[in-house]
């Protein structure tokens, strides 16, 4: 069995969750769901219209992500949806601006096709991988896919970027590589998973004076979100956004060559498969290094035992190196890991979990909500 942490009761006091959330500030849910996958980006305000956009990554579940989007718009923090008649796909309002089911396994799609059709006055666009698998929750997807004719669908790969106000995304996976082998040679079904680099605020290339420069904001941080990426898409992941030693030369410094960049490195990273044992290597958290590690899983036991021991190990040993020294990692809480699955000294569920990035960091709440729960608010307890 892994080894799980119980998080001191003490560390999470009651706070506003609501009351928290400032106008620049973007916050990101991952639900607790199980094992499965069901996350939403809330976007800053619109600093001309005053309202917020939500993207959705993947829905393991049929009502979490419907009723969160519901209490995110009767506390004002989304614009009252534009509702049509029951039967009609009118242009939608763009308060979702983009839906994501990062592969069609059913612990990631299962609640999706309810989502585009409850949701369909609010969502712009679709993307999957284009994995094709003949199972009932994918190809109710894909029904309602084609049911919409206002609804963007694409299939993207890696490299490929979008900008959603002040956020921009980046498809890190899987690899143009993998995606032309779908129908030929084959990509294990979780290898094909869509895994997303946001950005916020996102730093930006101008041109001034006859030249170009990247303007980088000090401020701007990264989520890496993992969806079910496996070894074999994370080796060509690793290669596809190589990392290159910042050079003291001249020459470098004149090109502005060699920066010592690393686009892998992330605050915040959703780790993979659930922790799966073939989810994360060693070399792979070591060049995202995150801050925050966040894990969806239903900590033990269920149909695959996540997450995995040897995985938990892993990613402990890439933030708290002591093979060498032979001493006792600290404590998960204190290397900043959490799982949905978490419970606190008091056995109390902690649940869903939500970060608040901005100009003063990250903070963290949780909701003690079970699986089956709807996210209440008024249950949220802010980490010291």
């Amino acid at each position: 069995m892994p080894k799980m942490h119980s998080i001191p009761s003490d560390l999470f006091p009651i706070g506003d969750f609501v009351a928290s959330i400032k106008p620049e500030n973007m916050v990101y849910f991952l639900c607790n769901v199980g094992d499965g996958d069901a996350q939403l980006i809330l976007l800053p305000e619109n600093p001309v219209n005053g309202k917020r956009q939500a993207i959705i990554v993947d829905a393991a579940r049929k009502d979490k992500l419907p009723w969160l989007i519901d209490d995110l718009e009767a506390s004002s923090l989304l614009p009252p949806a534009i509702k049509p008649d029951e039967d009609k796909y009118p242009d939608p309002d763009t308060s979702i601006p983009l839906v994501i089911g990062t592969h069609p396994h059913r612990d990631h799609i299962l609640g999706m096709e309810y989502l585009l059709h409850s949701n369909r006055h609010r969502i712009s666009e679709y993307w999957d991988p284009g994995y094709y698998l003949p199972t009932s929750s994918y190809l109710k997807v894909m029904a309602e896919v084609e049911r919409n004719p206002y609804l963007q669908y694409a299939q993207p790969a890696s490299g490929f970027r979008k900008w959603i106000g002040d956020a921009v995304l980046t498809v890190m996976a899987p690899s143009i590589q993998l995606r032309n082998r779908f129908d030929t040679y084959g990509t294990n079904i979780n290898d094909s998973s869509i895994s997303l680099r946001i950005e916020f605020p996102a730093s930006r290339v101008v041109q001034r004076d006859g030249g170009r420069s990247l303007i980088e904001n000090p401020e701007t941080m990264s989520l890496l979100l993992g969806a079910d990426s496996q070894t074999l898409s994370w080796s060509y992941l690793l290669t596809d956004f190589p990392y290159l030693s910042a050079s003291g030369s001249e020459a470098a410094k004149a090109i502005k060559a060699a920066r010592g960049k690393d686009l892998l490195n992330s605050d915040i990273m959703k780790v993979s498969h659930h922790c799966s044992k073939r989810g994360v290597n060693l070399e792979l958290m070591e060049r995202v290094s995150p801050r925050v590690t966040l894990i969806s899983s239903v900590g033990g036991g269920g149909q695959h035992s996540f997450p995995h021991g040897v995985a938990q190990e892993i990613i402990r040993e890439a933030l708290d190196p002591v093979a060498k020294s032979g001493k006792a990692h600290k404590k998960d809480w204190e290397l900043g890991i959490f799982f949905t699955s978490d419970r606190d000294t008091n056995d109390i569920e902690l649940g869903s979990i939500a970060l608040v990035l901005g100009t003063r960091g990250i903070r963290m709440w949780r909701f003690e909500d079970s699986k089956d729960d709807r996210i209440d608010f008024g249950k949220g307890r802010r980490m010291k």
